[in-house]
Protein backbone atom coordinates (compact mmCIF):
# COMPACT_ATOMS: atom_id res chain seq x y z
CA UNK A 1 0.00 0.00 0.00
CA UNK A 2 1.17 3.40 -1.08
CA UNK A 3 0.52 6.89 1.03
CA UNK A 4 -0.42 9.89 -0.85
CA UNK A 5 -0.55 13.09 0.69
CA UNK A 6 -2.56 15.47 -1.76
CA UNK A 7 -0.84 18.86 -1.12
CA UNK A 8 -1.74 21.05 -4.94
CA UNK A 9 -4.13 23.43 -4.28
CA UNK A 10 -3.56 26.94 -3.83
CA UNK A 11 -6.02 28.01 -0.85
CA UNK A 12 -7.07 30.94 -2.42
CA UNK A 13 -9.56 31.47 0.28
CA UNK A 14 -6.71 31.83 3.19
CA UNK A 15 -4.83 34.62 0.66
CA UNK A 16 -2.94 36.31 1.64
CA UNK A 17 -1.56 34.34 4.40
CA UNK A 18 -1.31 31.27 1.35
CA UNK A 19 0.14 33.30 -1.56
CA UNK A 20 3.90 32.33 -1.28
CA UNK A 21 3.46 29.98 1.05
CA UNK A 22 1.59 26.44 0.76
CA UNK A 23 -1.14 25.59 2.71
CA UNK A 24 0.39 22.13 4.35
CA UNK A 25 3.58 24.13 5.40
CA UNK A 26 1.55 26.54 7.71
CA UNK A 27 2.94 25.93 11.36
CA UNK A 28 -0.03 24.90 13.72
CA UNK A 29 1.27 25.17 17.02
CA UNK A 30 4.71 25.63 15.48
CA UNK A 31 4.88 22.45 13.38
CA UNK A 32 3.49 22.34 9.92
CA UNK A 33 0.52 20.78 9.36
CA UNK A 34 2.07 17.91 6.63
CA UNK A 35 4.43 17.00 9.94
CA UNK A 36 1.55 16.02 11.66
CA UNK A 37 -0.18 13.94 8.63
CA UNK A 38 3.29 11.96 8.35
CA UNK A 39 4.15 10.92 12.12
CA UNK A 40 0.65 9.77 11.79
CA UNK A 41 0.92 7.68 8.77
CA UNK A 42 2.11 3.67 9.21
CA UNK A 43 5.52 2.93 7.62
CA UNK A 44 3.79 1.51 4.77
CA UNK A 45 6.24 2.60 2.22
CA UNK A 46 7.93 6.07 1.22
CA UNK A 47 5.16 8.70 1.32
CA UNK A 48 4.44 10.27 -1.85
CA UNK A 49 3.39 14.13 -1.86
CA UNK A 50 1.68 15.66 -4.30
CA UNK A 51 1.86 19.07 -5.35
CA UNK A 52 2.29 21.63 -7.68
CA UNK A 53 4.89 23.82 -9.79
CA UNK A 54 3.95 27.14 -7.91
CA UNK A 55 5.00 25.62 -4.83
CA UNK A 56 7.69 22.72 -5.67
CA UNK A 57 10.71 25.39 -4.25
CA UNK A 58 8.82 25.69 -0.72
CA UNK A 59 8.60 21.86 -0.36
CA UNK A 60 11.19 20.96 -1.76
CA UNK A 61 13.30 23.17 0.79
CA UNK A 62 11.13 21.78 3.87
CA UNK A 63 11.90 18.19 2.48
CA UNK A 64 15.59 19.06 3.08
CA UNK A 65 15.61 19.70 6.25
CA UNK A 66 12.71 17.32 7.37
CA UNK A 67 13.31 14.41 9.42
CA UNK A 68 10.49 12.66 7.29
CA UNK A 69 12.08 10.83 3.83
CA UNK A 70 9.44 11.44 1.13
CA UNK A 71 8.93 11.45 -2.69
CA UNK A 72 7.69 14.72 -3.90
CA UNK A 73 6.01 14.75 -6.94
CA UNK A 74 5.38 17.85 -8.63
CA UNK A 75 1.91 18.91 -11.13
CA UNK A 76 2.69 21.05 -14.13
CA UNK A 77 0.37 23.84 -12.72
CA UNK A 78 1.26 27.65 -11.46
CA UNK A 79 -2.09 28.64 -10.45
CA UNK A 80 -5.55 27.84 -9.48
CA UNK A 81 -7.38 27.55 -12.91
CA UNK A 82 -4.38 25.04 -13.85
CA UNK A 83 -4.53 22.81 -10.67
CA UNK A 84 -5.51 19.04 -11.61
CA UNK A 85 -8.03 18.72 -8.85
CA UNK A 86 -8.09 15.69 -6.20
CA UNK A 87 -9.24 13.17 -9.11
CA UNK A 88 -7.46 14.87 -11.58
CA UNK A 89 -3.95 14.61 -9.33
CA UNK A 90 -4.72 10.55 -8.36
CA UNK A 91 -4.97 10.26 -12.19
CA UNK A 92 -2.01 11.67 -12.48
CA UNK A 93 0.03 9.91 -9.91
CA UNK A 94 -1.44 6.30 -11.21
CA UNK A 95 0.09 6.90 -14.35
CA UNK A 96 3.36 9.24 -13.94
CA UNK A 97 4.24 6.59 -11.43
CA UNK A 98 2.82 3.30 -12.73
CA UNK A 99 1.02 2.49 -9.39
CA UNK A 100 -0.42 -0.45 -9.41
CA UNK A 101 -1.41 -1.31 -5.58
CA UNK A 102 -3.79 -0.26 -3.19
CA UNK A 103 -3.53 3.73 -1.60
CA UNK A 104 -4.23 5.67 0.96
CA UNK A 105 -4.83 9.13 0.49
CA UNK A 106 -4.99 11.81 2.66
CA UNK A 107 -5.85 15.51 2.11
CA UNK A 108 -2.68 17.53 2.70
CA UNK A 109 -4.11 20.32 5.13
CA UNK A 110 -6.33 17.81 7.50
CA UNK A 111 -5.46 16.94 10.83
CA UNK A 112 -6.53 13.98 11.93
CA UNK A 113 -6.16 12.79 15.79
CA UNK A 114 -7.46 9.01 15.39
CA UNK A 115 -4.32 6.30 14.22
CA UNK A 116 -4.11 5.70 10.69
CA UNK A 117 -3.19 2.51 11.22
CA UNK A 118 -6.70 1.47 12.65
CA UNK A 119 -8.12 2.76 9.00
CA UNK A 120 -5.65 0.30 7.86
CA UNK A 121 -6.49 -2.03 10.03
CA UNK A 122 -10.66 -1.88 8.67
CA UNK A 123 -9.86 -2.22 5.54
CA UNK A 124 -11.19 -5.37 3.67
CA UNK A 125 -10.55 -4.87 -0.20
CA UNK A 126 -13.11 -2.28 -0.75
CA UNK A 127 -12.63 1.31 -1.51
CA UNK A 128 -12.77 2.75 2.46
CA UNK A 129 -13.77 6.04 3.79
CA UNK A 130 -13.14 7.75 6.92
CA UNK A 131 -15.83 9.59 7.97
CA UNK A 132 -16.30 12.41 10.95
CA UNK A 133 -19.96 12.93 12.14
CA UNK A 134 -20.27 16.55 12.80
CA UNK A 135 -23.90 15.84 14.62
CA UNK A 136 -25.54 18.94 12.97
CA UNK A 137 -26.73 19.09 9.50
CA UNK A 138 -26.87 22.29 9.62
CA UNK A 139 -23.30 22.28 9.92
CA UNK A 140 -23.11 20.25 7.29
CA UNK A 141 -25.18 22.40 4.68
CA UNK A 142 -23.10 23.46 1.66
CA UNK A 143 -19.86 23.07 3.40
CA UNK A 144 -19.20 19.15 3.00
CA UNK A 145 -19.30 16.38 1.13
CA UNK A 146 -21.89 13.99 3.11
CA UNK A 147 -22.18 9.91 2.98
CA UNK A 148 -25.13 8.57 3.85
CA UNK A 149 -24.61 4.94 5.88
CA UNK A 150 -27.29 1.79 6.15
CA UNK A 151 -26.27 -1.76 7.52
CA UNK A 152 -22.89 -1.33 7.46
CA UNK A 153 -22.14 -0.03 3.87
CA UNK A 154 -21.65 3.40 2.33
CA UNK A 155 -25.15 3.82 0.14
CA UNK A 156 -25.21 7.55 -1.08
CA UNK A 157 -22.99 10.76 -1.27
CA UNK A 158 -23.85 14.12 -1.33
CA UNK A 159 -21.68 17.12 -2.39
CA UNK A 160 -21.69 19.89 -0.54
CA UNK A 161 -25.56 19.25 -0.54
CA UNK A 162 -28.14 22.57 0.89
CA UNK A 163 -30.32 19.54 2.03
CA UNK A 164 -27.97 17.28 3.93
CA UNK A 165 -29.40 13.41 4.27
CA UNK A 166 -26.74 12.32 7.00
CA UNK A 167 -24.15 14.29 9.05
CA UNK A 168 -21.45 11.67 8.35
CA UNK A 169 -19.29 13.68 6.62
CA UNK A 170 -16.81 12.71 4.24
CA UNK A 171 -12.92 13.29 5.61
CA UNK A 172 -10.25 13.64 2.80
CA UNK A 173 -8.75 10.52 3.67
CA UNK A 174 -9.81 6.97 1.72
CA UNK A 175 -8.21 3.90 0.74
CA UNK A 176 -8.83 2.63 -2.63
CA UNK A 177 -8.11 -1.03 -4.29
CA UNK A 178 -5.68 -1.36 -6.85
CA UNK A 179 -8.78 -2.39 -9.22
CA UNK A 180 -10.28 0.79 -9.01
CA UNK A 181 -7.01 3.54 -10.04
CA UNK A 182 -7.88 3.09 -13.75
CA UNK A 183 -11.22 4.46 -13.20
CA UNK A 184 -9.49 8.10 -11.70
CA UNK A 185 -8.89 8.98 -15.71
CA UNK A 186 -12.17 7.33 -16.91
CA UNK A 187 -14.09 9.51 -14.43
CA UNK A 188 -12.53 12.31 -15.21
CA UNK A 189 -12.96 12.11 -19.08
CA UNK A 190 -16.42 12.05 -18.74
CA UNK A 191 -16.84 14.49 -15.56
CA UNK A 192 -18.44 17.67 -16.03
CA UNK A 193 -16.45 21.06 -14.97
CA UNK A 194 -16.97 21.32 -11.13
CA UNK A 195 -17.75 18.01 -10.80
CA UNK A 196 -14.53 16.20 -9.90
CA UNK A 197 -14.57 16.28 -6.73
CA UNK A 198 -13.83 12.91 -4.84
CA UNK A 199 -17.58 13.14 -3.60
CA UNK A 200 -18.93 12.59 -6.95
CA UNK A 201 -16.55 10.38 -7.99
CA UNK A 202 -17.58 7.69 -4.87
CA UNK A 203 -20.99 8.99 -5.89
CA UNK A 204 -19.90 7.45 -9.66
CA UNK A 205 -18.17 4.60 -8.11
CA UNK A 206 -21.65 3.86 -6.39
CA UNK A 207 -24.49 4.27 -8.98
CA UNK A 208 -22.27 3.90 -12.37
CA UNK A 209 -19.61 1.41 -10.64
CA UNK A 210 -21.64 -0.60 -8.82
CA UNK A 211 -18.40 -0.87 -6.71
CA UNK A 212 -19.09 -1.44 -2.75
CA UNK A 213 -17.70 1.51 -0.43
CA UNK A 214 -17.22 0.85 3.17
CA UNK A 215 -17.31 3.36 6.28
CA UNK A 216 -14.71 4.28 8.59
CA UNK A 217 -16.38 6.32 11.05
CA UNK A 218 -14.29 7.99 14.28
CA UNK A 219 -15.26 10.57 16.60
CA UNK A 220 -11.51 11.39 17.35
CA UNK A 221 -10.57 15.09 16.74
CA UNK A 222 -10.65 16.38 13.17
CA UNK A 223 -9.33 19.21 11.78
CA UNK A 224 -9.82 20.09 8.04
CA UNK A 225 -7.54 23.32 7.69
CA UNK A 226 -9.52 25.66 5.09
CA UNK A 227 -9.96 29.53 6.22
CA UNK A 228 -9.00 31.04 9.13
CA UNK A 229 -11.31 30.00 11.36
CA UNK A 230 -10.60 26.51 11.11
CA UNK A 231 -6.62 27.55 11.55
CA UNK A 232 -6.79 29.22 14.47
CA UNK A 233 -8.91 26.30 16.08
CA UNK A 234 -6.74 23.63 15.45
CA UNK A 235 -3.18 25.91 16.72
CA UNK A 236 -5.29 26.80 20.02
CA UNK A 237 -6.20 23.30 20.15
CA UNK A 238 -2.58 21.80 19.85
CA UNK A 239 -1.08 24.84 21.94
CA UNK A 240 -3.78 25.07 24.79
CA UNK A 241 -3.51 28.66 24.29
CA UNK A 242 -5.37 31.79 23.66
CA UNK A 243 -3.18 32.90 21.35
CA UNK A 244 -0.33 31.55 19.75
CA UNK A 245 2.67 33.15 18.47
CA UNK A 246 6.21 32.21 16.05
CA UNK A 247 9.84 33.65 17.24
CA UNK A 248 10.33 37.20 17.56
CA UNK A 249 6.78 38.35 17.94
CA UNK A 250 6.29 41.55 20.43
CA UNK A 251 3.65 42.53 21.70
CA UNK A 252 3.75 45.69 23.71
CA UNK A 253 0.40 47.82 25.20
CA UNK A 254 -1.81 45.31 23.53
CA UNK A 255 -4.32 43.09 24.11
CA UNK A 256 -4.36 40.13 22.02
CA UNK A 257 -7.29 36.87 21.56
CA UNK A 258 -7.91 33.90 20.21
CA UNK A 259 -5.24 34.45 17.59
CA UNK A 260 -2.36 33.66 15.49
CA UNK A 261 0.76 35.21 14.94
CA UNK A 262 3.69 34.27 13.07
CA UNK A 263 7.52 34.85 13.19
CA UNK A 264 8.99 38.36 13.59
CA UNK A 265 5.79 40.79 14.43
CA UNK A 266 5.74 43.74 16.11
CA UNK A 267 2.49 44.87 17.85
CA UNK A 268 2.04 47.95 19.79
CA UNK A 269 -1.01 49.78 21.25
CA UNK A 270 -3.41 47.37 19.61
CA UNK A 271 -6.84 44.82 20.21
CA UNK A 272 -6.21 42.33 17.82
CA UNK A 273 -8.95 39.38 18.05
CA UNK A 274 -9.65 36.35 16.11
CA UNK A 275 -6.65 37.15 13.29
CA UNK A 276 -3.76 35.36 11.37
CA UNK A 277 -0.95 38.07 10.93
CA UNK A 278 1.64 36.45 8.80
CA UNK A 279 5.46 37.09 8.87
CA UNK A 280 7.32 40.64 9.32
CA UNK A 281 4.27 42.66 10.16
CA UNK A 282 4.30 45.70 12.59
CA UNK A 283 0.66 47.09 13.60
CA UNK A 284 0.50 50.13 15.70
CA UNK A 285 -2.46 51.59 17.28
CA UNK A 286 -5.22 49.51 15.38
CA UNK A 287 -8.35 47.72 16.42
CA UNK A 288 -8.87 43.75 14.06
CA UNK A 289 -10.86 41.61 14.40
CA UNK A 290 -11.41 38.26 12.37
CA UNK A 291 -8.94 39.27 9.98
CA UNK A 292 -6.03 38.10 7.69
CA UNK A 293 -3.10 40.11 7.35
CA UNK A 294 -0.55 38.92 4.95
CA UNK A 295 3.71 39.52 5.15
CA UNK A 296 5.20 42.70 5.63
CA UNK A 297 2.03 44.07 6.64
CA UNK A 298 3.22 47.72 8.08
CA UNK A 299 -0.17 49.36 9.57
CA UNK A 300 0.62 52.64 11.93
CA UNK A 301 -2.01 54.42 13.23
CA UNK A 302 -1.34 58.06 15.01
CA UNK A 303 -3.89 57.63 17.66
CA UNK A 304 -3.84 61.16 18.91
CA UNK A 305 -4.47 62.42 15.45
CA UNK A 306 -7.35 60.32 15.21
CA UNK A 307 -8.96 61.97 18.54
CA UNK A 308 -8.34 65.59 17.65
CA UNK A 309 -10.06 64.93 13.47
CA UNK A 310 -12.95 63.51 15.63
CA UNK A 311 -13.38 66.03 17.72
CA UNK A 312 -13.02 68.56 14.81
CA UNK A 313 -15.92 66.32 13.55
CA UNK A 314 -17.96 66.95 16.09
Amino acid sequence: MKTIILAGGYAVRFHPITIHRPKPLLPVAGRPIIEYILSNCPALDRPIISTNRYFAKQFAAWSDQAEYDVELVIEESYSEQEKLGTIGALAFLVRHLNITEEILVIGGDNIFQFPLRDLIAAYRGNPIIALYDIKDKEQVRNRYGVAVVSKGRIVDFQEKPSHPRSSLVSTACYIYPAAVLPLFSAFIKGSKAGKDAPGYFNEWLLNEQDITIDPFIFDDGWYDIGDRRSYIEANLRFAEQDIVTGRDVKIRSSTVTDSVILDDVVIENCTITGCVIDEHCRLNGVNLQNCLVGAGTIIECDCQQNRSDRGNDR
